[in-house]
């Protein structure tokens, strides 16, 4: 679940987002539709906790945006993936996914296990080894996608496996 009161972010006199006050509940689906520059991307990183918010609140579930401890659980929950996907262009495949496992404290075990299941189900298994940024844009998207899925790979549940599994193959299916 999400929900804002009057959410604000302003850069000195310019309000980028402006009381925005919204509730999207648990398994809702929600986009947010606008013209370029109209404060979607601002909004959803101060939901994602990369940039403060100037006044307003926030939740993510039972977690308050803005409270420090808070922040941290957050941002292990969310998955965001960016127009400008942030891979290590000289890590390959698996070290992408590596770096991001032990700066969550992910065990080693666990680690490499969830690390070869999300990069069989993207298909990137035999690439694992290439370095990301000679990977072609969509197989970056692809690892792109599957990173975001798993912010901390050791909370990764065998439930959610199983849908984001089903997920990504009718996604990844042709029309």
């Amino acid at each position: 679940m999400i929900d804002t009161e009057n959410l604000t972010k302003k850069f000195g006199a310019l309000a980028a987002v402006e009381d925005v006050t919204l509730r999207i509940d648990e398994g809702e689906v929600f986009g947010f539709l606008g013209p370029n520059g109209s404060g979607k991307i601002t909004t959803v990183r101060m939901l994602s906790c990369l940039i403060s918010k100037t006044s307003g609140r926030a939740w993510i579930g039972d977690y308050e945006v803005g409270n420090s401890p808070d922040s941290q659980e957050i941002r292990r929950m969310i998955g965001l993936l960016p127009e400008n996907v942030g891979l290590y262009s000289n890590l390959n495949a698996y070290q992408n996914f590596d770096f991001s496992g032990r700066l969550y404290k992910t065990p080693k075990e666990l680690r490499s296990e969830r690390i070869e299941y999300f990069l069989k189900v993207m298909g990137l298994w035999d690439k694992r080894e290439q370095p990301a940024g000679t990977l072609s844009k969509g197989m970056r998207q692809k690892l792109a996608i599957a990173h975001t899925f798993s912010p901390s790979l050791s909370q990764l549940t065998v439930l959610w496996a199983r849908r984001l599994r089903k997920a990504l193959n009718h996604f990844l299916q042709p029309p």
